[in-house]
């Protein structure tokens, strides 16, 4: 289809904002001429040499970054700017019905139209018909009028008004003193402002009074503006007059030296949280003290602290981990801070875990509380993991980001690397702004009302509410409070309704985060599990070689039956030499997992081999690494040197036994310890699959009970009997002859038959030997031709 030229072509006047026929336009970097508009979709023929023409709807073409309507020059056309009304919104009423009044006088000024005619008659009145009189003659009858009417407007005002209209509408009647703002400093001048807000910072000082703040400022403004002083210092109520604008107060002086330490830029401006639409999509993680004192493993009061995760979409708490708090002692100067324990880095690693892992549900709770019998979609879950049989009402959530504060176990390289392993993006939150995190820091004060204050030994948030006897209240153990947390999170917070949890499809109907977990599923599935050999890497890891004892860590000796196939023998990795990856729990130092990388791509072979404490026998109960450490300090301090691995594990023995028995049974005036702090454990296997499914089970009275044994054992074989060195071996004549001892294998000790009272005369492999030797005779030669066979160690005569 062949085109006019450009300068043949005839350019239709009208605004760039209307598209019409026969405009040039520029779209895809290239020249085009309309052709047709139909309905949405516009014909545009080609005006270059290699230009194809095309048919778009108009929403393509005119969202195209370089479109524009082009003069018959090649110019592009700016499109019309339409006026800002909005403006109208910060006038008073008064203000919009003057405008509304100019606007009547101006358009009949400029149009002839009378003002408020009712019969709608459009006549204009005498002096205004622009027909017969000039622009000049109506602004001055339009002058004379609104003075006679008592209001201001003189012939220079009407025609500024006039030509502001035609020039800018309806904005141009407004008067622009009214959308002045005042300045947020007042008359003071930016460099006091400046100084005194360099002055407030208290960069780590103690908070003073405004007084002293105003000293300052004057000293400093002296000296970095001598000449100017009189000028840039205000009155006495000026300056605080400026201290309230700018938002300073002995109050927020006194926030400032809490909030801000030395080196500390203040938090930027409003933060608002993301939209999230999928499970896990954001998590956020904290660490909040109980309010609660518990009985700790030595038996004393102890507070307790609880790392958790909530799901932004589902408000769900997937996992919890409660840690007491204490600080340890040394033994002596420049010695290792011994006994201590907080939340480490480990426990953020098993806080990840236990999201993606179900959890068991305890003995004793209620059916209500398992999974089975909740909102949570338990046919989908349990085809997605068979341990989610017998698991508790807890979902498994599967974290894409985690959002933390800047505490030192979210900056610890194994935090890191567990969660780099897992895929999960870490995003640390701004430094002391609560608001960035402000659904956790919600949920904290939900936790401490709806769990904490109903636990024994609940101390308050301060020590106006705290109690005189709570430490002598019977307080409950780190594993019972554990349980409890656990309990309480399955049966009352995934059952309460959020006020922030809405139906999809019914906005007003409020939801609880099982059913907010429920819906999300069946919009994405289920989240996948980690299955326990991938949870094993979130553990402790260190590098060890294996040697003739097995493996050596912590002052404990761990053994194998496979010690010889890794004792001394090199990695294969350059650097780390016969250094094994070794992977540990704290929680659970039972066991260890060596990682043979070697047979990673080989299925019939497991690369987790694990090797188990040498001395674990003497130990008859769970126990932890924060128990090893507390009896190696018992036994340092008893033999004045470091105890051997034997000693150590016999103190742990018994101080679990201590615990089994109770605070009336020991002699020791020392409190008695509780049962050892083990929280969720990550090695969480599938279901055990049982090996007498799918088998009838026996009636007990169909059973025949086996007969009774009433032959000698001697007996069972008749000629098979080795005779002892007295006896006589009888011939078919029914004499005896001497028996012939056969000569013994060199390095072979045979016992003697009165060795053995209770066994068969003979050794066992001369009597199967005969068996084998009877079923092998001719038919002719058995036992009913009547001869007696002779012996394995008989000779024919």
């Amino acid at each position: 289809m062949s085109a006019p030229p450009a300068s043949e072509a005839e350019e239709p006047d009208g605004p760039a904002d209307v598209l019409l026929p026969g405009m040039t336009v520029r779209w895809e970097a290239g020249r085009y001429l309309i052709g047709a508009v139909q309905g949405s979709t516009v014909h545009l023929v080609a005006l270059d040499e290699h230009g194809l023409d095309a048919q778009v709807l108009v929403s393509v073409l005119v969202a195209a970054g370089d479109f524009a309507v082009l003069d018959a020059d090649g110019t592009p056309r700016e499109p019309e700017v339409l006026p800002d009304l909005s403006v109208l919104d910060r006038l008073d009423e008064h203000q919009r019905e003057t405008v509304q009044s100019w606007k009547e006088h101006v358009q009949e000024v400029l149009t002839g139209r009378p003002v408020r005619v009712r019969d709608g008659r459009v006549t204009p009145r005498p002096g205004y018909d622009p027909a017969t009189t000039t622009r000049s003659a109506r602004y001055a009858l339009k002058a004379s009028e609104l003075a006679a009417a008592g209001l201001t407007g003189s012939v220079a005002t009407v025609q500024r008004k006039c030509l502001a209209y035609e020039k800018e509408g309806l904005l141009g009647l407004i008067d622009q003193r009214w959308l002045r703002t005042s300045s947020p400093h007042g008359r003071c001048d930016q460099r006091l402002v400046d100084l005194v807000l360099q002055e407030r910072t208290p960069g780590g000082e103690s908070a003073g009074t405004l007084s002293r703040l105003r000293r300052r400022v004057r000293i400093a403004l002296r000296r970095a503006h001598p000449d100017e002083f009189d000028e840039l210092w205000p009155a006495r109520s000026t300056f605080y007059d400026l201290l309230q604008r700018l938002g300073i107060s002995a109050a927020s002086e006194e926030r400032a030296v809490r909030r801000d330490g030395p080196d500390e830029e203040p938090a930027d401006g409003p933060f608002h949280p993301p939209v999230v639409s999928l499970l896990g999509e954001r998590v956020q993680i904290d660490s909040t003290g109980l309010d609660v004192i518990a009985r700790g493993d030595d038996g004393r009061p102890a507070q307790v602290e609880l790392t958790y995760g909530v799901d932004n979409l589902s408000r769900c708490l997937p996992a919890g981990m409660i840690v007491p708090k204490q600080s340890g002692r040394k033994k002596g100067k420049g010695s290792k801070r011994r006994g201590g324990r907080g939340t480490k880095a480990l426990d953020a690693s098993l806080l990840l875990a236990q999201m993606m892992a179900p959890l068991p549900a305890r003995p004793g709770w209620a059916p209500l509380a398992l999974a089975e019998n909740s909102d949570l979609p338990f046919t989908e879950m349990l085809a997605q993991d068979p341990r989610m049989a017998g698991a508790a009402a807890r979902p498994v959530i599967r974290p894409k980001t985690v959002v933390v504060d800047n505490a030192k176990i979210f900056k610890a390289g194994h935090f890191k690397d567990a969660c780099e392993t897992l895929g999960i993006e870490v995003e640390p939150a701004r430094e002391r702004t609560a608001v960035d995190k402000q659904i956790i820091e919600r949920t904290n004060a939900s936790i401490k009302s709806g769990f904490s204050q109903f636990v024994a030994g609940y101390t308050g948030n301060s020590l106006g509410r705290r109690g005189k006897n709570v430490e002598h209240e019977p307080l409950l153990s780190l594993n019972r409070l554990q349980d409890l947390w656990h309990e309480w999170v399955v049966t009352e917070w995934q059952n309460t309704e959020h006020e922030g949890l809405r139906s999809p499809i019914y906005p007003a109907m409020v939801l609880t985060p099982n059913q907010m977990y429920a819906t999300a599923v069946a919009t994405e599935g289920v989240p996948r599990p980690a299955s326990p050999k991938e949870n094993r890497k979130l553990l402790l890891r260190t590098q060890r070689i294996v040697t003739r004892d097995g493996i050596k860590i912590d002052n404990r000796t761990y053994v194998s039956s496979r010690i010889r196939d890794f004792r001394h023998r090199h990695t294969g990795i350059k650097g780390q030499g016969q250094r094994w990856p070794i992977y540990y729990n704290p929680y659970v130092p039972q066991r260890v997992w060596l990682y043979d990388h070697t047979v990673e791509g080989d299925p019939a072979r497991d690369p987790w081999v694990p090797f188990d404490f040498k001395y674990q026998h003497l130990i008859h109960d769970d126990w932890t690494q924060y128990l090893w450490e507390q009896a190696a300090l018992l036994v340092s301090e008893e033999e004045d040197r470091e105890g051997t691995e034997e000693a150590i594990a016999r103190a742990v023995d018994k101080m679990l036994d201590r615990a089994r028995r109770g605070s009336g049974s020991g002699s020791s005036p020392a409190p008695a310890p509780a049962a050892a702090f083990v929280p969720q454990t990550l090695e969480i296997t599938e279901a055990a699959v049982n090996p007498y499914a799918g088998i009838t089970p026996a009636a007990p009275g169909s059973v025949r009970p086996a007969p009774l044994l009433n032959v000698a054992a001697k007996d069972l074989f008749p000629g098979q009997r080795a005779p002892g060195p007295t006896e006589d071996c009888a011939d078919a004549d029914g004499e005896s002859a001497p028996q012939q001892e056969p000569a013994a294998s060199p390095g072979r000790r045979r016992r003697s038959p009165a060795a053995r009272p209770h066994g068969l005369d003979g050794a066992p492999g001369d009597i199967f030997r005969g068996m084998r030797a009877e079923q092998a005779r001719p038919p002719s030669e058995s036992r009913d031709s009547g001869d007696a066979p002779p012996g394995p160690n008989q000779q024919e005569t």
